[in-house]
């Protein structure tokens, strides 16, 4: 897939009915009607290039503003991790520690719609176990979908991709090797029914699909990323950097 170039005004729009074109939108007049099948009668796409300020109506959970900036990285936002965690069982772990700026927005669809979501991490470099940056679908901190670029905990060095498949705070992982000396990520996690296909890229145009898992019933509440270190102990903050965020319909 081409993705956009990075638009003047982002937002949200349904392609159905208008097309976002820089500043303005343009009407598109529907296809005839012996054109469409019952799949060609929606369209949908939301779309933030983080160009200074956000154009998606975010709500973190957990904000914490002094570790996320639009203006540090023009462009693109920057979330800057720091000691948090949503693995395992939430209401035993340390209240203190929660995972901070997981960076969501309501879902918009239909809970039974299946959806294509993709961001790009631009030259993250994780040094430590639990360096991570990604994309998560999210309900609480006990159900969620996450998947992300890491610093590879396995092998002590290098990094990879990792699948956490989280239901009433039992959690399943897949991971993945990448390219060691890739500077740009795309990830992507493509829904199909209660099943999504998790895949990476490094042009934005070709995706390698690493493996499928089923998680959920209907589409997750919440969908958006995360950028983070893990809970158990100091490791330094980084600069995650997101060129975009793009969630829409197959």
């Amino acid at each position: 897939m081409t993705l956009p170039s990075k638009l003047a005004a982002t937002g949200l729009v349904a392609l159905a009915a208008a097309v976002v074109t820089g500043a303005a939108t343009r009407a598109v007049a529907p296809a005839k009607e012996k054109e469409q099948g019952p799949l060609d009668k929606f369209r949908f796409v939301a779309f933030d290039g983080f160009d200074g300020k956000p154009g998606l109506n975010w709500k973190p959970v957990r904000p914490d503003e002094s570790h996320v900036s639009y203006k540090k990285h023009p462009g693109q936002l920057t979330i800057t991790t720091q000691k948090g965690t949503i693995h395992g069982d939430a209401e035993k772990g340390d209240p203190k520690l929660p995972a901070k700026n997981i960076y969501v927005v309501d879902n918009p669809l239909a809970p039974d719609a299946d959806f294509v979501v993709t961001t790009c991490v631009v030259e993250f470099n994780p040094t430590a176990s639990y360096h991570q940056a990604g994309l998560i679908l999210y309900d609480d901190d006990d159900n969620y979908l996450k998947f992300t670029y890491e610093f590879n905990s396995v092998k002590g060095s290098g990094s990879y991709v990792v699948l956490v498949n989280e239901q009433n705070a039992e959690t399943k992982h897949d991971s993945a090797e990448i390219d060691p000396e890739v500077s740009k990520l795309w990830l992507r996690l493509v829904k199909k029914g209660d099943k999504y296909d998790f895949a990476t890229g490094t042009d934005g145009e070709r995706f390698y699909t690493h493996g499928t898992s089923e998680w959920g019933k209907g589409g997750p509440k919440k969908i958006g990323l995360i950028a983070k270190n893990g809970g158990d102990k100091e490791i330094p903050e980084i600069d995650a950097r997101f060129e975009f965020f793009e969630l829409k319909s197959p």
